[in-house]
């Protein structure tokens, strides 16, 4: 399944550095530190999973060389939320795959928060090669200064205050809430390759919706997991039964967006309502608009998340549930990306597709 190879990107042997370690702290300025990037995740406790990955990918050297690099470090309670949380969830990798995501954490340039445009999706090319999207919002944390603004990258949260703009010899590092998730391969690849996406891609095929997800794109893709057709008595052989001629293209159309070329992260919405406002910073398709809502509470520790279909009258529930989340959390769920488009998993159906027949 697609969820055991994200988790085996980040699986290594744990290694505990023999030096003391330290939390995570910054300088009073941006003067670098004497440490380079690779030596201040090895003595951070908050870093101890991150430290292991990257002594089982070969890596930490390469982070202690002259660079400069901008590194996005997932703490332990990133990879927490993917389900490693010791050294047995670490016997057992690739270690390829685990150093490709790895070098996505990162690029080469020593950029601080203050030096990132105020936009969504600013561009940067990562160590491992694809682009990772930085989006900074004029919202602030705990602050006043372009440095304590809202900042999203691949849709993780960057943490505020001591956990961002830490500066070293090589670079800097900012702590993230969620591990980056590359997959390397298009939408069409991801979808066959879970098969808890299987009834998901049978409903594409039956309404010709397949072949389209092998372009260029990019595309944004709102994947149901097997459960959510199931809820519903959808099955393969019912699902194939059904004749696309008597529903409404949107009933299905919906979950790649009309396969209108989009990039949109879980957090996107939430970053363009705080500086944009209003309903049309929904995503707008023929009768339906969707909002995915997301927020995370840095000083409860409290992430928030969910998906809202509403039809042209700006009501939900009708058509559709009136909500839907990530599968197993947004850190499982969302935000997958692949060579031409992400990949959202989600628990439930946009539509019922019982509404929409013509």
């Amino acid at each position: 399944m697609q969820y055991n190879k994200l988790i085996t990107f980040f699986i290594s042997l744990l290694f505990i550095a023999g030096c003391k370690k330290e939390d995570l702290t910054i300088p009073g300025d941006k003067t670098a530190e004497s440490r380079s990037i690779g030596s201040f995740i090895r003595n951070n406790y908050d870093l101890t999973l991150l430290s292991a990955a990257l002594e089982k990918a070969g890596l930490s050297d390469s982070l202690n060389q002259p660079g400069p690099f901008t590194f996005f470090a997932p703490d332990n309670a990133a990879f927490n939320s993917i389900g490693i949380t010791s050294a047995k969830d670490f016997e057992t990798m690739n270690v390829d795959s685990l150093r490709f995501a790895l070098k996505c954490q990162g690029f080469r340039d020593r950029k601080y928060i203050s030096d990132f445009p105020f936009q969504l999706g600013n561009r940067y090319v990562s160590m491992a090669g694809p682009e990772m999207y930085v989006s900074v919002s004029k919202n602030v944390n705990y602050g006043s200064g372009a440095s304590d603004r809202t900042v999203y990258v691949n849709g993780a949260y960057v943490y505020s205050n001591s956990k961002r703009n830490i500066a070293l010899a090589n670079g800097v590092v900012h702590v993230v809430r969620m591990p980056f998730r590359y997959t390397q391969g298009t939408v069409q690849d991801f979808l066959m390759a879970d098969t808890s996406l299987s009834l998901f891609v049978t409903a594409m095929k039956r309404f010709k919706l397949w072949d389209g997800l092998k372009e260029k794109g990019p595309f944004t893709v709102f994947a149901p997991h097997n459960d959510a057709f199931r809820k519903y008595d959808l099955t393969a052989d019912s699902i194939n039964k059904m004749d696309p001629d008597k529903f409404q293209a949107i009933a299905f159309g919906i979950y790649s967006l009309i396969q209108e070329p989009r990039h949109i992260f879980s957090t996107d919405w939430q970053q363009i309502n705080v500086d944009y406002g209003g309903i049309s910073t929904y995503i707008h398709l023929p009768g339906f608009s969707i909002k995915p809502y997301y927020n995370y509470n840095e000083f409860l520790q409290q992430e928030t998340h969910s998906i809202t279909v509403v039809d042209d009258a700006g009501q939900s529930g009708i058509n559709g549930p009136y909500q839907v989340h990530y599968k197993n959390g947004v850190a499982m769920g969302a935000d997958h990306i692949v060579t031409n488009g992400i990949v959202h998993i989600v628990d439930d159906l946009l539509l019922y597709p019982q509404t929409l027949i013509k």
